[in-house]
C-alpha cells in the first residue's frame, strides 16, 4: 500500500465534513500529514512491535494523539507517544472518522 492510496481512502471518508477546519474540534488541514510508516509498540505488550502508518498528529509537539492506518486490517486506530518517545497503539476503531471521533 502507498501513501497515495491511504490518502484517497481518508479524503473519501472526509466528504461527509462540510469543514476540514473544525472536524470534531480539529483543524484537519493542519493535522493531517504524509503517511509514513513508523514502530509502534503494543499497550498490553510492550514486546510487540509492529509498522503502522501514522497519518495524524492532533499536536505541532507529537505529544498529543496519533492516528494510523493499518494496511493489513484496513482499519484506523489511536496512539500516544509513552515518557520514553515510543509511539503505543492503545486501539483500533475502525474507519478514520469513528477513530476522530473517539479521540
Amino acid at each position: 500500500m502507498t501513501s497515495t492510496e491511504i490518502k484517497e481512502i481518508i479524503s473519501l471518508e472526509l466528504q461527509v465534513e462540510p469543514d476540514l477546519k473544525n472536524v470534531f474540534g480539529l483543524d484537519l488541514t493542519k493535522c493531517l500529514i504524509e503517511p509514513t510508516k513508523l514502530r509502534y509498540k503494543n499497550a498490553d505488550d510492550l514486546t510487540n512491535i509492529y509498522e503502522l502508518w501514522t497519518i495524524l498528529e492532533e499536536t505541532k509537539d507529537g505529544n498529543g494523539y496519533k492516528i494510523y492506518f493499518d494496511e493489513e486490517t484496513h482499519m484506523f486506530g489511536l496512539a500516544i507517544k509513552s515518557t520514553k518517545k515510543e509511539l503505543i497503539d492503545i486501539g483500533t476503531y475502525g474507519t478514520f472518522l469513528k477513530t476522530l471521533y473517539s479521540m
